[in-house]
């Protein structure tokens, strides 16, 4: 099966501050993740299979689909900012038979992790701005969409309320149904 980008390096070096010289072999990962990984959460599995789909056969910008292409058309910034996000550590270290390396050269000098992470928390930030964006759109255009369902839509509520990219649990209740939470994804 061919894989299906939604988003090209092209577009990601044209909005972004990456380099033109930097390798498609670091950009081309990091949009597969972030499609893969962060678009499918906000999109849920049928809808970017839909997406992907259309992408596919090149039906996108048919008759009929001009939801869908809206929706491709709002998902580049999140893509490409998202990607930025992974691009950072893949090209600032490499894994070699030696262990984990950081490039350096007489005229530039890497940075180093703090700076680093503030890089990512940069574009994280831009990424996260996107995604609240497209999490409305999609809220407010859900009756486009029949692949967006009520248990999908209920995740991406609860995510606008307490929207945060870390690996932290910052509080909240856990492991039970609120009144009002539904509860549409029972196992």
């Amino acid at each position: 099966m061919a894989e299906i980008l939604l988003s090209s390096e092209t577009f990601i070096k044209s909005v972004t501050n990456i380099s033109d010289n930097v390798a498609g072999k670091h950009i081309l990962p990091s949009l597969r993740e972030a499609q893969d990984v962060g678009l499918r959460g906000i999109l849920g599995d049928a809808l970017l299979a839909a997406l992907k789909g259309m992408v596919g056969d090149h039906s996108i910008s048919d008759a009929g689909h001009e939801a869908y292409k809206d929706l491709l058309d709002r998902a580049q910034y999140y893509l490409a900012w998202t990607a930025v996000v992974e691009v950072c550590n893949r090209v600032t270290y490499k894994i070699g038979n030696f262990g984990v390396a950081r490039s350096s050269d007489e005229n530039l000098q890497p940075v180093g992790p703090e700076e680093l992470g503030q890089q990512q928390f940069y574009y994280q930030s831009k990424a996260d701005s996107c995604a609240v964006d497209l999490q409305n759109w999609l809220l407010n255009n859900r009756a486009q969409f029949p692949e967006l369902t009520d248990c999908q839509c209920n995740a991406i509520r609860a995510n606008l309320r307490s929207a945060a990219s870390c690996g932290l649990f910052l509080g909240g209740p856990r492991g039970r149904i609120l009144p009002g939470g539904g509860g549409c994804c029972k196992r």
